[in-house]
């Protein structure tokens, strides 16, 4: 039996208290007659701004060696996965995927800080030589 090559379908898009977008993508494809593998992956991309910071005690100097280190934006990702599902099940677990992921998504990735910190995460993986810098 040929596979199914992923593709990604945007299924929905949320605008979050913080002005941030989250954005549904769905990967999901057919592993056998009647069965899927369920990929959704959640997507917030942020753009690298020092408005994020005004909670965060970061200076000027600070803040442009993150965004000279991580450019413009940040995307933060998250996938949910579930395996062998069939077909007639693929729908229902499709929506309680994002409905559970949009329920994160109001009460962590919404509040004021998301954004700087989930910045201030992806500058420390990326760079540990600053530890100067919260």
């Amino acid at each position: 039996m040929e596979r199914k090559k992923m593709s990604t379908v945007p299924l929905a898009s949320h605008e979050l208290k913080n002005g941030l977008n989250m954005v549904f993508l769905d990967q999901s494809k057919k592993i056998a007659a009647d069965r899927w593998y369920i990929h959704i992956e959640v997507e917030i991309r942020i753009p690298v701004q020092k408005k994020w910071f005004s909670e965060e005690s970061i200076d000027e100097g600070h803040f442009h060696v993150i965004l000279d280190s991580l450019g413009e934006e940040v995307v933060f990702r998250q996938k949910r996965e579930r395996n062998f599902v069939s077909e007639e099940a693929k729908d229902r677990i499709v929506k309680e995927i994002c409905d559970h992921a949009l329920q994160m998504g109001q009460t962590y990735c919404s509040s004021d800080t998301f954004a700087a910190r989930t910045i201030l995460k992806a500058f420390r993986e990326k760079n540990r030589q600053h530890p100067s810098i919260p």
